[in-house]
């Protein structure tokens, strides 16, 4: 992620390159995620009766809603499914069974008239029954092929949620979204909140809930149709001591990781459908932030880099840069940033054995992936080594050795040297301290192979004028998610459709409009970020 400075028009300005940095340990700059390759089990329903009518005896207690219907979905071995909007979760209650059917239970505890129950296998969606319209199901459609469009002809079914961690009900950011059978995702944004659309023939399917950490979850996607819920992921985490007899060098974990990357990764070329999105704050006000969705022809990790071709479908920008600022920042070829952090493919000096010697590895301890165990391994550069290397967190699947992600920053230590090599532009007058580089990475499971799942770079800084006591804090963000992976006839794009991809995004012209995005599915602004575009959207640059 390279950050570039632009100081007032006549201001002398001048480049800074280290090749070293930028060659050895630099070629990971920017961010990307892929969340349509996701895990969906369909399970068959069981009797609405069935379930409502289990009989229950709960001993007394005044607890929250929340913790009640915890109690309830462990003793009934149910789950719940609700908008916390409908059901006020933290209203203290008392709650107490004898002998009583989960119906009863549930209509004393929540007292409302209004609330409605719908069940589909263990899963009890609880709505409001002027909220949801009965879900249509439809037969079940044909077996599918890998590549999958979206119809064009039929109304789309539209998703929405929070995750939520069932501890500490804390938000779960970039959680995988998806549906198998169609290979269709996204991700939760930074308030764990989601929206996903999903063609009509999939509506029998289940809807993938996972993230590294968490004990997956598949919810039905007929108890989620038009309807927002709140959805809770159980964390697990295992250690180490618990379940490791013999001891096996991190090292060597990482090494044989990237041995199997040509049985967990695909070796043919695929197509990549990923939105990508990318913003520029000084002092906490916007001054650029841009969308764009992608058909990106991503070559397997055998082949370079430069292989790899983006074509872009659609995208759109907001400016609101002051004719007052002294200091513009832009974002240097983003794009071939996002692609540049497949681990997979340009393996990092913190995965290559031959600089492992810059390295202290060690484990920390096993999380839950999926339906497996995942080894998480730390590692930080040794105090011997005087250059910007990463400290971070490695996740790797515990049978097969695939690289699952990484999350990794620059060494703290070492800012200073890396914004000496990541500033292309900048005037003499102006100084730069880099606060924090971060990124985060992971991949998921699809079809027999792991692809890119998610990828997302976080830069801080502050700039300063010399003899100018006043500084500015600059905040900047990339992140790319593939939406869909397509397999079946995957060739080349013609020349004159790539874009080049260490363009400077947001200088590409935009068209904005309200339903923009159409049928494509997108990473949902958070609140925060949708509060700050809507104060500037009378600076909407349209251009045709």
């Amino acid at each position: 992620m390279i950050p570039s400075f632009y100081h007032k028009p006549g201001a002398e300005q001048r480049k800074t390159k280290s090749k070293a940095f930028q060659g050895k340990y630099t070629k990971m700059r920017g961010l990307l995620l892929l969340a349509g390759l996701l895990l969906l089990f369909n399970r068959q329903a069981s009797s609405q009766t069935e379930l409502l009518d289990k009989v229950l005896t709960l001993g007394r207690q005044r607890t929250t809603i929340y913790d009640a219907l915890n109690v309830i979905s462990v003793k009934a071995e149910c789950y719940f499914v609700y908008d916390s909007k409908v059901v006020n979760s933290e209203k203290r209650v008392k709650l107490e069974a004898d002998h009583l059917p989960l119906k009863k239970v549930l209509d004393d505890l929540l007292e409302n008239p209004e609330l409605r129950y719908k069940v589909i296998g263990q899963h009890i969606l609880i709505y409001k029954e002027t909220e949801i319209a009965p879900a249509v199901i439809r037969p079940a459609p044909a077996p599918v092929p890998v590549s999958v469009s979206i119809s064009e002809e039929k109304p789309e079914l539209v998703i929405r949620g929070h995750v939520f961690d069932n501890s500490d009900k804390s938000a779960v950011p970039y959680v995988s979204i998806g549906i198998r059978a169609g290979n269709i995702g996204t991700i939760t944004n930074a308030d764990g909140y989601f929206v996903l659309k999903v063609p009509p023939e999939y509506s029998r399917t289940s809807l993938s809930v996972s993230h590294l950490g968490y004990i997956s979850r598949e919810v039905p996607l007929s108890l989620l149709i038009e309807s927002e819920v709140d959805i809770y992921l159980e964390r697990r985490v295992i250690s180490m001591q618990e379940v490791i007899i013999r001891y096996l060098d991190p090292k060597t974990i990482i090494i044989k990781a990237i041995e199997q990357r040509k049985l967990n990764n695909s070796l043919e070329p695929v197509y990549m459908t990923s939105f990508y999105r990318e913003g520029v704050q000084k002092n906490n006000r916007f001054l650029s932030f841009s969308e764009a969705v992608f058909s990106v022809y991503k070559t397997s990790f055998a082949h370079s880099q430069e292989s790899d071709q983006v074509k872009l479908l659609k995208s759109r920008k907001i400016q609101n840069v002051n004719p007052n600022d002294t200091v513009y920042l832009k974002l240097k070829g983003g794009i071939l940033s996002a692609l540049q952090l497949d681990l997979v493919k340009n393996v990092p000096g913190f995965l290559n054995e031959e600089q492992f010697g810059s390295y202290t590895f060690t484990y920390s301890d096993l999380v839950s992936n999926s339906y497996q165990n995942a080894y998480a391994i730390t590692f930080i550069q040794n105090p011997s080594v005087q250059e910007a290397l990463y400290t971070g967190t490695l996740f790797i699947d515990r049978e097969s050795f695939a690289l699952l992600g990484a999350e990794f920053e620059i060494n703290p230590a070492f800012l200073q040297q890396a914004a000496d090599n990541l500033v292309l532009k900048k005037s003499r007058k102006l100084r730069v301290k880099l606060e924090k580089i971060s990124y985060s990475v992971s991949y998921n499971f699809f079809n027999g192979r792991y692809y890119l799942n998610h990828v997302r770079c976080d830069l801080n800084l502050k700039t300063r004028l010399r003899n100018h006591i006043s500084s500015d804090n600059f905040n900047t963000f990339l992140e790319l998610a593939t939406c869909k992976v397509d397999t079946l006839n995957v060739t080349r794009f013609p020349k004159e459709e790539v874009l080049k991809p260490n363009i400077i995004f947001s200088d590409i012209p935009y068209r904005y409009d309200d339903s923009f995005w159409g049928d494509y599915n997108v990473i949902s602004p958070e609140e925060k970020l949708n509060a700050a575009l809507l104060r500037i959207i009378p600076k909407i640059e349209e251009i045709k």
